[in-house]
């Protein structure tokens, strides 16, 4: 066949395939912790959807779901670009960067609302470039709801919680908060909670509308607070290897498809903890008191008090611009 013809043919086919023809796929390992049914698993799923058919399967992204490995070791991997992505726990990536910590001051956010209009703003950015250092780059926030308190007995005043045994998760300041007000924390995992409450070894715990509903936690409590305490979702982290051998615009349909994602959680955590409400009232069998905007002013006022300094000062400018927006929401 004349060398014309070949060039020829040659060209076609790269302008058919976009000019990529030697070009093997990308490949992103993106681990996470959760089920593959979960907000995140479910989120992951459809980023990888995006990506795979925006970029012509230029990139890859393999899931890897229900990781048991530590938010610790799951960043150690990350560094060495073991795997190119993950969606840890905002509550236990810390180590990131302090400033991270602002998501651990309870009631700073009101709903979801308030949250977005804070993490949409240059707050959110700066966060997100605050934690991209030492080898990590930070893409995103992932929602997935809000936590509320359940107990036997209402909680809607922080003095309430005084001479009450509480599960809390991973925030060690609402932790020590709650001591500091009179109450007892203790570490329970998960699959342990419903015995623990079921055998009153506690009296009440934190999670979210979903967690409550799925673990059937109603049919040992009596009293749920919907008080939005503390918000419960995930920081999308990239490495800089990968980050840095990605062509600009596969970065951009990247960064495009992580923003999508983002929305995609938001909307079905507002689904299916809307959704885990619903059906939790429809048992009857919890007394549902929701805070007022004055009540979670006064927990906020109460608590912040009690938020120790190093804390403070990593994320005082936040903490001031959050409750900023908060007036404009309102």
């Amino acid at each position: 066949m004349p060398l014309v013809k070949v060039i020829i043919m040659l060209l076609a086919l790269m302008l058919i395939t976009g000019g990529y023809v030697l070009a093997a796929p990308m490949s992103i390992k993106f681990t996470h912790s959760d089920g593959q049914d979960s907000i995140k698993g479910k989120a992951s799923d459809y980023f990888k959807r995006l990506v795979e058919q925006r970029t012509n399967n230029r990139i890859l992204i393999k899931i890897d779901p229900d990781s048991a490995v530590s938010t610790q070791h799951l960043l150690e991997a990350l560094k060495d670009n073991s795997i190119q992505m993950a969606a840890p726990e905002i509550s236990e990536s810390y180590s990131i960067n302090p400033q991270l910590r602002l998501f651990d001051l309870p009631f700073l956010f009101n709903d979801s609302e308030h949250l977005h209009k804070v993490i949409d703003t240059e707050i959110g950015t700066k966060l997100l470039k605050s934690a991209s250092q030492d080898g990590l780059i930070a893409l995103s926030f992932w929602d997935n709801g809000f936590r509320q308190l359940t107990a036997n007995q209402p909680v809607i005043r922080p003095q309430q919680v005084e001479g009450l045994k509480f599960r809390v998760k991973e925030s060690e300041v609402f932790k020590g908060q709650l001591v500091r007000l009179g109450a007892e924390t203790q570490t329970i995992s998960e699959m342990q909670l419903y015995t623990a409450l079921d055998e009153k070894k506690i009296d009440g715990q934190e999670s979210t509308l979903a967690t409550i509903y799925g673990q059937k936690l109603y049919q040992v409590q009596s009293n749920l607070t919907l008080s939005n305490h503390l918000f419960q979702g995930y920081i999308v982290v990239t490495n800089n290897h990968f980050w840095s051998q990605l062509p600009d615009d596969l970065k951009v349909i990247v960064k495009g498809a992580i923003r999508d994602a983002a929305e995609y959680t938001r909307d079905m955590a507002t689904q299916i903890n809307d959704e885990a409400l619903t059906r939790i009232n429809a048992t009857a069998t919890l007394k549902v008191d929701k805070l007022t905007q004055e009540e979670k002013t006064l927990w906020f006022e109460e608590l912040k008090q009690l938020f120790p300094g190093p804390y403070k000062k990593n994320t005082e400018e936040f903490v001031r611009k959050a409750r900023e927006e908060l007036n404009k929401v309102e």
